[in-house]
């Protein structure tokens, strides 16, 4: 049974007043994204800087002990392999869009082994899939990136995903990825080390505030659509929280105080399109996001996407990106091949 959750502070209380360093092993899949892997990284390397001792030691984990290649191609000499890693106090997984080749019994067994030890465990991005498959989720909350938030939820209706950047949740840590890994490491040097260090390291970085954990991963709506209008920016936000379960345009419009007819001439104005054409939009490339980084089948896309019949939502992707989804994904498939 997993334990109950506790708080960070309790669970990291007694290393903060070790004489030795705290180990963090990184687990790290075939072409993991560089810049999750050294936000984390160069969080502890400043810490020991700034702190002017060695509170922080880190290891490099891989399947078999092999080089630790990024998707960027660059790569660094892996310290162990999951069968000669050392005991650590933390142990973090990261991992992209190819995580499920990482996949197999040796790493869920490891971190199962890892945590009935009392490793507390952490997964960056996509890596929350191994510590699920490895039965660790069940009834946790859990932050993924917002790409393949649907996917996971579909996969793991136990677990309790969320949109979060990072989340807590006992010995569990989970980050949503990119930048997002340095706010929840200064959690983590927060607890440890204390706040005052945490922020020194958020300033060495320019890193102007350290972001709360239910701090959204996404660019807020207003500027990723350049929109200033108040009423209609929430709109656009509360369909962007129900592209898998979609909502009446009139009953978005009644939401902000608007009529359904106020609502049209507003996205005419400053979207140049009907709030439907946008919202289908908006669902449309979500889809495209669940095609190319997921292994969902069209079926379980459409039924996912909020449309009854693959057949139903085929004919409006086609219609949207000019192809069919089964296309999309070969396309892709062999523009990866072709990269490799």
């Amino acid at each position: 049974m997993l334990d109950a959750p506790m708080s960070l502070s309790h669970t990291f209380g007694h290393l903060g007043q070790s004489e030795r360093p705290v180990r963090i092993g990184f687990f790290l899949a075939p072409d993991y994204p560089l810049m999750t892997f050294s936000a984390a990284l160069d969080a502890l390397r400043q810490a020991n800087r700034i702190a002017d001792r060695k509170a922080f030691e880190w290891v490099l984990i891989t399947a078999d002990g092999g080089e630790a290649r990024s998707s960027s191609g660059l790569g660094f000499p892996a310290n162990a392999s999951l069968r000669n890693a050392p005991r650590c106090d933390v142990v973090i997984a990261c991992a992209g869009v190819n995580f499920a080749a990482a996949y197999s019994p040796a790493l869920f067994s490891w971190l199962q082994r890892l945590y009935a030890e009392g490793c507390v465990l952490g997964a960056i991005s996509t890596a929350v899939f191994y510590l699920a498959r490895a039965g660790l989720l069940e009834g946790r909350r859990c932050a993924i990136h917002w790409e393949s938030l649907e996917a996971f939820r579909h996969e793991f209706p136990g677990c309790l995903a969320t949109d979060d950047i990072f989340a807590i949740d006992g010995r569990i840590l989970t980050s949503s990825g990119g930048t997002v890994t340095l706010d929840m490491m200064l959690y983590l040097i927060t607890q440890i080390e204390g706040r005052d260090l945490a922020f020194r390291i958020s300033d060495q970085f320019n890193h102007s505030r350290i972001r709360r954990q239910h701090d959204s991963q996404r660019v807020q709506a207003e500027d990723r659509f350049d929109v200033r209008h108040a009423k209609l920016a929430q709109v656009i936000k509360r369909m962007e929280g129900s592209l898998f379960e979609p909502v009446g345009i009139a009953a978005l419009a009644d939401a902000v105080g608007l009529s359904s007819r106020q609502l049209e001439r507003l996205f005419r104005t400053h979207l140049g399109t009907s709030p439907s054409k946008f919202y289908i939009g908006l669902r449309m490339e979500r889809s495209r996001d669940l095609l190319l980084h997921t292994e969902l089948s069209v079926a379980e896309i459409a039924g996912v996407c909020g449309y009854e019949t693959a057949s139903h939502f085929s004919r409006f992707y086609r219609q949207h990106f000019k192809e069919g989804p089964r296309a999309t994904r070969k396309a892709d498939r062999a523009s990866r091949m072709t990269a490799r």
